[in-house]
């Protein structure tokens, strides 16, 4: 019966020390100022993706940034300077390409994933760098 009572201890122990949540942190707009972000932004169509580019963004201050993107089909890099304003769990952007309010459906200190809001047809996947 110990034996039984023991393993099933053990058990709860690991289940509560999820070693995903060690790396997960209260998104604010305190934990993204001053960082660089690389990653991916998708337009989506259902399931098809429609377009695609690598981007990066800079929180560089209290609601100030800058977004740069290259797009799949060019050589070109376009960078555009960046407002944006946090509530909860969502971010306005006012910047071409990612204008519009984006909920933050991912985020850890060295990873944030994005979706536009109400559609749900843009993705933003990315990597602090």
């Amino acid at each position: 019966m110990k034996r039984i009572l023991s393993i099933i201890l053990a058990t709860f122990a690991i289940i509560a020390c999820d070693p995903a949540e060690e790396n997960t942190i209260s998104f604010s707009e305190e934990n993204i100022e001053n960082t660089r972000w690389k990653g991916v932004w998708k337009r989506t169509e259902g399931s098809m993706v429609k377009e695609q580019a690598d981007v990066t963004l800079k929180f560089i201050s209290s609601g100030t940034g800058s977004f740069s993107q290259k797009r799949s089909a060019t050589t070109s890099k376009q960078t555009y300077d960046m407002k944006y304003e946090i509530s909860g769990k969502n971010i306005t952007f006012d910047c071409p390409v990612i204008d519009g309010t984006w909920e933050v459906t991912g985020y850890t200190e060295t990873a944030m994933t994005l979706t536009l809001l109400p559609n749900r047809n843009g993705l933003l996947i990315l990597v602090k760098e």
